[in-house]
């Protein structure tokens, strides 16, 4: 998988994980909570709703970790087969780990969360030791 189409499935991804926790809470909240700027800081969330809202932030917090790499890839032209299978890799993790982290599970999303993290990390050795950087 190219690493532009990695970065933009991941955005994608993003789209779809923020939508779920905003259909959520106004499901649960009303949509005037969304809007509204006012919004009671002691509303409280059922289970899923928290599971919602935590895959939602780990996936923000991946982004900061993942998207400069990839860029950075996909900028160069990197060419390594390995950190190619590593970039699709990537992006079945982080579309597992969601779905997995709503079922409240811990140890069933660490797999998923482990082969995203392990990827990033694959694909940014190969860039440092290409010598195109």
């Amino acid at each position: 998988m190219s690493f532009s189409l990695a970065l933009v499935i991941f955005a994608l991804n993003t789209i779809i994980l923020l939508l779920v926790e905003v259909g959520y809470t106004y499901s649960h909240f009303g949509t005037q909570f969304g809007w509204s700027s006012n919004r009671p800081t002691d509303a409280k969330r059922d289970a899923l709703g928290v599971r919602i809202r935590r895959a939602f932030q780990n996936h923000i917090e991946a982004a900061a970790y993942a998207v400069p790499v990839l860029g950075v890839a996909a900028i160069t032209g990197h060419q390594h087969g390995g950190a190619e299978i590593a970039a699709l890799l990537f992006v079945v993790g982080r579309a597992a780990f969601g779905p997995l982290y709503y079922t409240g599970v811990p140890f069933i999303r660490l797999p998923a969360w482990g082969m995203g993290w392990i990827s990033i990390a694959y694909i940014a050795i190969t860039l440092l030791t290409s010598g195109n950087l």
